[in-house]
């Protein structure tokens, strides 16, 4: 926007207009980091350079136009914080077992308890054969 114009006549880059009046480069787009065990609702909008933490929500049709707290829940356009999915204690344990990062055998002896966040995470704690 900071050119005189935003025709793609005027920089480079792949795209329906075959005549080029000149080949400006165009800053990269900054990437968009998605962590673990994330949901993001129908036709959520995530804008370049956000980081969506693990175990967050992003309600359908928000407009995310910044970084995302693990286990956090946004919605809206913009995006706002409505809430944690867990206590502070839970959420830092869940980050400490990892769930997502188990092997199948170690999920499945666990699956009994994913319904029971407390109930798997003492599972999970306490038990030495889940394994990444």
């Amino acid at each position: 926007m900071e050119w005189v114009g935003m025709s793609p006549v005027f920089y480079e880059g792949r795209d329906s207009v075959t005549k080029k009046f000149s080949t400006h480069a165009r800053e990269r787009a900054k990437r968009v980091k998605i962590g673990h065990d994330v949901w993001i609702g129908h036709s959520a909008i995530i804008l370049p350079g956000a980081i969506i933490g693990d175990g967050a929500v992003i309600g359908a049709g928000a407009v995310v136009t910044k970084s995302v707290p693990p286990y956090a829940i946004f919605a809206g356009n913009p995006a706002k914080f409505i809430r944690y999915r867990f206590d502070e204690n839970t959420i830092l344990r869940l980050n400490k077992v990892q769930w997502w990062a188990m092997d199948e055998q170690s999920l499945q002896d666990l699956a009994q308890y994913f319904k029971d966040v407390d109930r798997f995470l003492e599972a999970a704690e306490d038990s030495k054969k889940w394994k990444r």
